[in-house]
């Protein structure tokens, strides 16, 4: 306990024993300097009381030195009664001394104290309105706020409905009707016409709002006897500050949803859009080569029947990778998608891939380089599969009849980059970034078949999974080509190299057949 504390808790029985206690040394005192002297050393006691504790104690002090004096230094000894007008002079000068000295000490104390709660204040101001630009919602403010009243946690409490502040010393004190107040302020549903009536309920429930437009956020509760000198002008401006910032993240959190649900809007009608133009087409073919098959199939050869029922197929084949790429896109955009990894090597992806394509090579074929040398990847194989045969589908869509789709594999630094090359109209360096966004579909070149341009957009989702990235650049082998320049995507895939290390085992890596 500090000194301060214990002369709180004891302090009128010191105020009044301590003169009576000083006395003895006092007496040392006049054996080897003036008797006049005496009156200084109850005088310091005074200062020191008044310094350390209140001015009414260092009077009740100056009271009880001034008895003790006149009983035991003044004429006759042994009585308060004082017989000799020097010794009367003597004693008031002092008693009124102590009382002035006192006085002023405990003034120049609380002054003192005023400035150092101001600059404390001024400080955590400075340091709250630092955090506050950086606050992105509600809970961000709350905590800063929380922060800055930490020092004063014992006698400050941030009411919440989420928080448990019925516990606080500062609410235990309450009665049930005033907390119960309390609860039905926060539920408060604020208009301009209660936002205007905010400082009267204030100062009615010895509360601080926090609030927005809309509703009250918190209530700041405090026990001002706990804090003194608290500089009320800082503290509201700083309350100002925490619900203009409120009224900001708000604001902002509002404009989020209003964006959230355009975007949506707008996927929804691309989605339907994507859907109903891409579905119908191949629709529409297998309906027409399946009621030709069923109307004149008596009539048809065998060549011309496998024909439509081979027309049918590919097309339920479309089909079913345009749900395959609805089915991917939804798991990537609600974060579900989960990765279940295993040793690969490159060469059994390319190979799955090659297979999956064969039905698409009609008019165009994929040439593969791959450097032998590559380490094996610890990777979801379906994954990484989908995502390259969503790239070469893309380039086989813009390729010229005959043309050659050209796929390398190779090492670089902690990477695996997959390049893969057509020789269509290239696209211009702006459109470049935008073929990765959702139901965006390039219109210019040859475009032999429609997509619902989700491919690339699944394809960057699934290797960033991984921690890749997939970017798209002009193919180099054909710059001098201003028809069809062509262009690659880049498919960079991490090597697991401190991974593998841990998890060797006698069938690692590349025992594990790709998933197909």
């Amino acid at each position: 306990m500090s000194i301060e504390k214990i002369l709180r808790r004891f302090a009128y029985p010191i105020g009044i024993l301590f003169p009576w206690l000083l006395t003895p040394i006092a007496f040392l005192i006049t054996d080897y300097l003036p008797k006049a002297n005496v009156p200084l050393l109850y005088i310091v006691m005074v200062v020191f009381i008044a310094i350390n504790v209140t001015v009414e104690l260092a009077i009740i002090n100056a009271l009880s030195s001034f008895f003790a004096f006149s009983f035991f230094f003044a004429e006759p000894y042994g009585s308060i009664i004082i017989h000799q007008d020097e010794d009367l002079l003597t004693i008031l000068l002092f008693l009124l001394t102590s009382v002035i000295v006192g006085y002023m000490a405990t003034k120049h104390k609380q002054n003192v104290q005023r400035i150092r709660v101001r600059e404390f204040m001024t400080d955590i101001e400075l340091e709250l309105l630092e955090k506050l630009p950086k606050a992105l919602d509600t809970n961000d403010v709350l905590n800063a706020m929380r922060a800055a009243l930490e020092p004063w946690k014992e006698s400050c409490v941030l009411i919440t409905r989420d928080s448990n502040w019925a516990t606080h010393p500062t609410i235990r004190r309450m009665t049930h009707l005033r907390k119960t107040y309390l609860e039905e302020l926060l539920e408060l549903r604020l208009t301009p016409e209660l936002i205007a009536k905010i400082p009267d309920l204030q100062q009615e429930h010895d509360v601080y709002f926090l609030f927005n437009s809309r509703q009250v956020i918190g209530l700041l509760k405090i026990s001002i006897e706990n804090i003194q000198y608290l500089p009320k002008d800082i503290f509201l401006l700083l309350l100002h500050q925490v619900n203009i910032s409120l009224e900001r993240t708000s604001l902002s959190a509002e404009l989020e949803k209003e964006k959230i649900a355009k975007e949506n809007e707008l996927l929804r009608s691309a989605l339907l859009s994507s859907v109903s133009h891409d579905f119908r087409t191949p629709l529409t073919t297998m309906i027409g080569a399946t009621s030709t098959v069923m109307e004149f199939g008596d009539h048809l050869d065998k060549q011309q029947t496998r024909e439509l029922l081979t027309t049918v197929l590919e097309e339920a084949q479309r089909l079913n990778r345009y749900t395959q790429n609805l089915l991917d896109m939804t798991r990537l955009g609600f974060g579900e998608l989960r990765l279940e990894r295993d040793w690969v090597s490159v060469e059994e992806i390319i190979s799955v891939v090659k297979k999956r394509l064969k039905p698409l090579l009609i008019q165009n074929d994929v040439r593969a380089e791959i450097d032998p040398n590559l380490p094996s990847l610890y990777i979801q194989a379906a994954l990484i599969e989908q995502a390259l045969f969503n790239v070469i589908d893309n380039a086989i869509k813009f390729s010229p009849p005959d043309a050659s789709i050209e796929v390398s594999c190779v090492k670089e630094n902690d990477f695996i980059v997959i390049n893969v090359c057509d020789q269509g109209p290239g696209l211009p360096e702006e459109e470049r970034e935008k073929v990765f966004e959702r139901f965006h579909t390039a219109e210019k070149g040859d475009r032999r078949r429609s997509g619902s341009g989700l491919g690339l957009t699944i394809c960057r989702g699934m290797i960033m999974a991984h921690g890749g990235n997939v970017s798209i650049h002009a193919n180099p082998r054909r710059t001098a080509d201003r028809i069809n320049p062509g262009c690659c995507i880049r498919i960079e895939i991490p090597i697991e190299t401190n991974l593998g290390d841990s998890n060797k085992n006698p069938d690692m890596p590349g025992s594990h057949p790709a998933a197909e």
